[in-house]
């Protein structure tokens, strides 16, 4: 999906294929681990053969890199593939209790919203943990 001449390190990016929100056709994301699209990152993969292009997003209100639908070129919305690339690469994160490593995982509720998030400890259970993207 990617092409060959693309001047970035492909293990910091993740691809995959998401259902279109718009037509529910699959069309191709790409996402960098560990960081966000809408970096200078996002105009490197613009200016190749990418899903990536200059969007309009609603929620903030301005331009922003994003993916968009090779079917239907709707905006996917940087947030959505935001947390389908913590599902498929989630960070690891130290465990308060155990001090092991396990993988951190977003709040699907409220705490979300403020950065909230869990790591399941085989000894201790789901232990509520800050997000570890410092966002």
């Amino acid at each position: 999906m990617l092409p060959d001449d693309l001047p970035v390190d492909r293990q910091k990016l993740l691809t995959w294929e998401t259902d279109c929100w718009q037509c529910g056709e699959q069309t191709p994301v790409v996402w960098p681990r560990g960081d966000h699209l809408d970096t200078p990152l996002g105009d490197i993969l613009a200016n190749y053969e990418t899903p990536v292009e200059r969007v309009y997003s609603n929620t903030l209100g301005k331009k922003v890199w994003g993916n968009v639908c090779q079917h239907c070129d709707s905006y996917q919305g940087n947030h959505f593939i935001q947390q389908e690339a913590l599902e498929i690469d989630p960070p690891l994160v130290d465990c308060p209790h155990c001090g092991d490593e396990h993988e951190w995982s977003p709040d699907q509720g409220m705490g979300g919203a403020f950065g909230q998030g869990w790591v399941s400890c085989p000894e201790y259970g789901e232990i509520p943990v800050g997000d570890p993207r410092g966002e």
